[in-house]
């Protein structure tokens, strides 16, 4: 049903195609190949840890190996490889909210580098694989809805173009800062705060005081995903957890945390 109302959703365009992503500790079970067009990822969880498929494009050789390579040899991400976002993280045993990504044509990584308990990014344990999106007749552009808010993220905020409420909302979510950034909605246990999770993602040491139900994982500067919420009462979160540029904190802390609280 929410396949039908997207696609009528889209004025004279095609219906973004699904795709169930598993994770597993330490991998994902997808497809090797895609056609290129508007692509809603959805993860399904299935490790006891918390997992995200993000999206990074990169320039014609490179692999995901090579991506890997780089970040174990350190330093500033390669200017061949671009964040694109995806879907982000979900806790163990639920599936992700639905993100859609405008694929194009070209070699992708696929990761997780979320940590594990041991502050390992799952990436350094096995967790990424090459993707390849071949050309198709689909646009690549996204299918904007006719209706519903834009998040923007710049340095180091979330902007909203109007109050979210209950129910199910398609909302445009937009990177105009100079760094990658991400948003991962989380849900507060009753009587935690965004504080408790903004402190909680500075070392990510013990249990979250909140529930992780996804988002849209890290895109660079001009990039955009559309995310798929189901709002039920509830004090909610985003924050984004990309390290910072110039000091290695993640976003967060550096403000881009913002809560609000859906009736």
């Amino acid at each position: 049903m929410l396949s039908l109302l997207f696609a009528l959703a889209v004025a004279g365009g095609s219906p973004p195609r699904d795709v169930t992503v598993v994770a597993t500790d330490y991998k994902f079970a997808m497809p090797d190949t895609l056609p290129a067009g508007a692509t809603t990822f959805r993860v399904v969880n299935r490790g006891k840890e918390l997992h995200h498929l993000y999206l990074a494009r990169l320039a014609a050789g490179k692999t995901a190996a090579d991506l890997v390579a780089a970040f174990k040899a350190g330093g500033p991400p390669p200017a061949w490889a671009t964040d694109v976002g995806g879907a982000n993280g979900a806790d163990p045993g639920t599936t992700s909210l639905a993100t859609t990504v405008p694929l194009t044509a070209g070699h992708y990584a696929v990761l997780c580098i979320i940590p594990g308990p041991d502050g390992v990014p799952h990436v350094m344990k096995g967790m990424y694989k090459d993707l390849i999106v071949a050309p198709s007749v689909q646009p690549a552009s996204m299918p904007h809805v006719s209706r519903g808010a834009t998040i923007t993220l710049t340095d180091y905020a979330f902007e909203m173009s109007g109050p979210l409420t209950r129910g199910v909302h398609r909302v445009i979510v937009r990177n105009t800062a100079a760094q990658s950034h991400e948003l991962e909605l989380a849900r507060l246990l009753p009587g935690k705060t965004p504080g408790d999770l903004a402190a909680w993602a500075e070392k990510m040491a013990g249990p979250p005081p909140a529930h992780f139900l996804g988002g849209v994982s890290p895109m660079a500067r001009g990039h955009e995903n559309e995310l798929t919420l189901d709002l039920t009462p509830g004090h909610y979160v985003m924050l984004c957890f990309v390290p910072d540029a110039k000091d290695g904190k993640p976003h967060a802390a550096h403000g881009m945390v913002h809560d609000f609280i859906i009736k």
